[in-house]
């Protein structure tokens, strides 16, 4: 069986997505998976045991003619099931033109419902379920497969560490695995998912008094997330707080890997320590944390106390983040580093 995905952005709809590799596996172990990915997110997918070939579409840079080239081209290889993941006008286009029969969310179901109509076979599942659990039913109606959600607490990590790229990360940051090794992420994809710099400091200082040889490393994107990152830096005025330098996606991986503890905002670089069974507290502010978090017994959400309704349409000036205690997410700290320490 030939199986077509389409997942094309953004990072951490990525990382999420990439669970239903070991499900196609599980069920149809014979069957060969293509994924259909935005160039600027391909290196998180490659390479990676579960997929046969990528695609890597360059939509961000409008070269639609290398775009169409590549996708009649893999039009050719006659594809059994056609999936789209990502339920958005730009994706379902790209599901007709690779085949007639593809499977997809149906109106309702969709923020974008006008995509509905590029597909053959669709699933109905409320907007606002779980972005997982929609993924693995709309995979599970495709393969025409039960789904029991308990599978989820069995998961393999979806993402393989390269060994080569921990021991240059072990070397350079005189890395201790015998320490408690917390990893946070200051950013996000808009400010209004970012918690401030000044909580995550207070965090910091708590953590560092509580755990006398826990190192904490700071993770960055962007210059805004940088200065971010030495503000903490000089407020705690630690020796046990580290400044990464800016990591590829591959080290990304790698770092996560080898941390006892990832604590970020609703991002990508955090659902990653989801997606790779490490523990995890993910900070939820103005984004529905029950649509885009799994909770299991090591991956926690914090959420501010305010129901987000309307997850269609997410309120970008709205920063209820701001009032998340930090004393709340060192109590969910304390737990999963003792657990796991």
């Amino acid at each position: 069986m030939k199986i077509a995905l389409i997942r094309l952005s953004a990072l951490g709809d990525i990382v999420q997505s990439s669970i239903v590799l070991q499900f196609i596996q599980k069920k149809c172990p014979n069957a060969t998976v293509d994924w259909f990915v935005d160039t600027r997110f391909c290196e998180i997918l490659k390479p990676h045991k579960l997929i046969n070939s990528l695609y890597a579409l360059p939509l961000k840079d409008r070269k639609i003619f290398t775009v169409l080239r590549i996708l009649f081209k893999a039009r050719k290889n006659n594809y059994d099931l056609v999936i789209d993941l990502q339920g958005l006008l730009k994706s379902a286009v790209i599901s007709r033109i690779l085949s007639s029969k593809a499977y997809g969310f149906s109106k309702k179901s969709l923020k974008e419902g006008v995509a509905s109509f590029f597909y053959k076979h669709k699933k109905s599942i409320p907007y606002s379920e779980n972005i997982i659990l929609r993924n693995l039913s709309l995979l599970h109606f495709a393969l025409k497969q039960d789904f029991i959600e308990d599978e989820l607490l069995k998961k393999a990590p979806c993402f393989k560490a390269d060994e080569s790229l921990k021991n240059k990360l072990i070397k350079s940051l005189n890395f201790d695995l015998n320490r408690q090794n917390i990893l946070i992420h200051l950013g996000s994809s808009t400010e209004n998912k970012n918690y401030p710099k000044e909580r995550f400091a207070i965090l910091c200082q708590i953590l560092l008094m509580r755990y006398k040889r826990a190192r904490i490393f700071l993770c960055w994107g962007n210059e805004k997330e940088k200065q971010a990152a030495n503000f903490i830096f000089k407020d705690v005025a630690s020796s046990r707080i580290i400044i990464l330098p800016k990591l590829s996606l591959k080290e990304l991986i790698a770092m996560t890997d080898l941390s006892s503890l990832i604590i970020g905002n609703d991002s990508g670089p955090t659902h990653l320590a989801f997606a790779m069974n490490k523990p995890s507290i993910t900070i939820f502010g103005a984004t529905p944390s029950y649509r885009n978090a799994f909770e299991t017994p090591i991956n926690k959400v914090i959420d501010s106390g305010k129901f987000i309704s309307d997850t269609k349409h997410i309120d970008r000036n709205d920063f209820c983040i701001q009032n998340i205690d930090e004393g709340q997410i060192f109590t969910y700290a304390k737990v999963l580093l003792d657990e796991n320490s």
